[in-house]
């Protein structure tokens, strides 16, 4: 291939973060997550040409050159932070040995929850994917992301990311024995995008080294956070019937009780830039908030009561120093292209 082009979209999560790590989706029986796909988007463009790969990233403004013999040398090298980690981790683990100018891009804003790193590992696995001539499972492409990411991370890392970055739309994930699996939602896309907005502080928050402190909590059997995630499980179920139903006050109220079981598990999840953006939406009009992410991305999401309420919102997170993000539901997953897709 000469060029090729592939993106995948990020995503919000409405109820039941972080019970897609394993073990922890053993213990609540209840556990799954509700998430939606967005049309911000991570976005891959290979070309064809010369001896070593040219690695560019336009939204983190970085570049670097690598050769195919080297490889192995700068994948043992790269680390978290680093914005070539996952290209690295990709281009080893597939074996394409067509060097060329990879760019990457991600539309959302860096640490902001929105499983951006998660949607530009999709991408990156199709496109290499395809490059290479092999074949792509996308069922078995979430479980081999979560493993090179974590590779990366050098720290646990669920699942619920890679789903709707692959499929699209609005997605429940059921936890069971021996592995996990993804229902489409009948949900009211258009309803649903008029009554949501989307806020980034401005700050952006790393989500793994909190997962991990969370994560350890509850092996360890902290009573606190045994209640916690019992009741971010419950809060995962009742989105899953509020949402095809179009019952956007039962919505809210399973946004509420999952972002309240959060705070309660532990109070740094709320900073406060994000404890401020909350307060103003509420107070505007909205009837839920919480965090994205998770263990508290940047980016808040709020539902409101009434779509005609939006341009208070809206203007009130502003003057409180938020960046409203467009909110949109992306219907497709992956795509990859041959040419400028």
């Amino acid at each position: 291939m000469k060029k090729l082009t592939a993106t995948a979209p990020l995503r919000v999560d409405l109820a039941g973060g972080t019970l897609d790590l394993w073990p922890l989706y053993l213990l609540h029986e209840n556990a799954t997550t509700v998430n939606v796909a967005l049309s911000l988007r991570a976005r891959v463009t290979y070309e064809a040409g010369g001896k070593r790969w040219d690695l560019r990233s336009g939204d983190r403004e970085a570049r670097r050159q690598v050769a195919p013999a080297r490889l192995d040398s700068a994948v043992r090298k790269a680390a978290d932070g680093d914005p070539f980690a996952l290209v690295l981790q990709v281009l080893r683990h597939v074996g394409w040995q067509a060097p060329g100018r990879i760019l990457t891009y991600v539309d959302g804003p860096p640490g902001g929850g929105l499983a951006g790193s998660s949607a530009l590992m999709v991408a990156l696995l199709g496109l290499a994917h395809r490059g290479a001539g092999k074949r792509f499972n996308r069922l078995g492409a979430a479980v081999l992301a979560r493993d090179l990411e974590a590779r990366v991370l050098r720290l646990p890392t669920g699942v619920q990311d890679y789903y709707p970055a692959l499929f699209g739309g609005a997605l429940q994930l059921h936890y069971a024995p021996g592995g996990t699996h993804y229902e489409s939602l009948a949900a009211d896309y258009a309803g649903l995008e008029a009554l949501a907005v989307l806020a980034y502080s401005g700050k952006p928050h790393s989500s793994a080294p909190s997962n991990w402190g969370l994560y350890r909590r509850r092996l360890e059997g902290d009573p606190k956070a045994k209640k916690s995630f019992a009741a971010i499980a419950d809060a995962g179920q009742k989105a899953a019937r509020a949402l095809p139903r179009s019952d956007w006050r039962r919505l809210g109220e399973a946004m509420n009780a999952d972002w309240a079981a959060r705070k309660t598990l532990d109070p740094g999840l709320a900073p406060p830039d994000l404890r401020k953006l909350e307060k103003v939406g509420l107070r505007a009009g909205a009837r839920a908030a919480k965090c994205c992410g998770a263990a508290s991305g940047g980016t808040m999401l709020f539902l409101l009561r009434r779509p005609q309420d939006r341009p208070k919102v809206e203007e009130r997170l502003a003057k409180a120093g938020a960046r409203i993000l467009p909110f949109a539901v992306a219907r497709r997953g992956l795509q990859v292209r041959a040419g400028d897709g």
